[in-house]
């Protein structure tokens, strides 16, 4: 196993996580779970909140609740590059390609960053931004700001379209043929829009509120995280089934494997435990090591060898999915 540490500090806003962790470890037996190939601890202050592999799945982009924004490598957690351009939450993280980075913060900066030179070479700024999603061949980003879904022009960031959904935004996703979009919202709301944010069609309403929606490689499928639940929309069928999980809370963030058979989840209220599971079946194939404190998200490489999870405590940890399962046994930890 490798570990990396990088920046230490107070643990800022994270005490409500740390109580109910607390409340669930004491309450829980013994757990069976994978350890990280490589455990990258307290690398971001206070929280590491939004993590995105580049297109070859050999670097592994990181940003926190201070700003900063690292670059890994997968294989063995060494720092490549720390870009320093941001004061704020990191919301968005996105690659246009293996040498452009795109960043963005709750302060509405959108950074579009050099790998080659650590650079920012185009910038704008909107609002406060909630989440981004890229275009599947680059051309566009789209923006969460609050209520409003803004298509920005790649590489230039100029407006392209803007739509309001009525209520604050929580994620937004694009198909892999980049003709369908998913926005979920407060209040349980989820709809699919075109690509010129129009012609809007409500899908049926979860339990909850929906979190992280990602496609499926087909894109028949659209997969979200809820309350102890896996939210799963066929739509082709316009249906929705809400499958049960191992987490003990929210489920902030989840993934669905390259090839549409596994799906990735971590949990952050109560519980930040992370979990692989058939996607068929919803049987979980592999438990992997609870990070500290809440999670935060979760995603699969594109070429689906690796699993990387980030968390409150600012950790990272990356799985290597093609060495054998080996579980090890945790304690709950006492004051005895």
């Amino acid at each position: 196993m490798i570990r990396n540490e990088v920046e230490t500090g107070p643990s800022g806003p994270v005490f409500l996580c740390l109580l109910l962790l607390a409340l669930v470890q004491v309450a829980c037996a013994a757990q069976k779970a994978q350890l990280p190939s490589v455990e990258l601890e307290r690398v971001h202050d206070s929280g590491a909140h939004r993590i995105a592999f580049d297109p070859t799945g050999s670097r592994l982009a990181s940003g926190g609740l201070r700003g900063k924004v690292h670059v890994w490598s997968v294989r063995d957690g060494r720092l490549i590059a720390t870009l320093d351009g941001h004061r704020d939450s990191i919301r968005g993280l996105v690659w246009q390609d293996h040498t452009t980075l795109i960043s963005a913060d709750r302060s509405g900066l959108i950074n579009v960053w050099a790998l080659s030179s650590s650079r920012v070479i185009r910038w704008t700024r909107l609002k406060a931004i909630q989440n981004i999603a890229l275009a599947p061949d680059g051309s566009w980003l789209l923006v969460i700001e609050n209520e409003q879904i803004h298509k920005l022009s790649l590489p230039s960031l100029q407006p392209v379209a803007v739509s309001s959904v009525g209520s604050k935004a929580l994620s937004v996703a694009v198909n892999h043929v980049g003709s369908r979009i998913a926005v979920s919202t407060e209040g349980g709301r989820v709809v699919l829009m075109d690509e010129s944010l129009g012609n809007f069609t409500e899908l049926p309403r979860p339990s909850r509120d929906a979190q992280d929606l990602r496609f499926s490689p087909n894109d028949k499928t659209l997969l979200a995280g809820g309350w102890f639940r896996l939210l799963v929309w066929d739509l082709e069928q316009h249906t929705l089934e809400e499958r049960p999980t191992e987490h003990l809370g929210k489920v902030i963030s989840v993934d669905i494997s390259p090839d549409g058979s596994q799906w990735l989840s971590i949990g952050r209220q109560t519980d930040s435990n992370v979990r692989l599971v058939d996607a068929d079946s919803n049987r979980v194939l592999r438990r992997f090591k609870a990070h500290d404190l809440c999670g935060w998200q979760a995603r699969f490489s594109p070429d689906g060898r690796y699993a990387a999870t980030s968390a409150e405590d600012g950790s990272i940890h990356v799985y290597d999915l093609r060495a054998p399962y080996r579980p090890v046994v945790f304690y709950p930890e006492s004051d005895d």
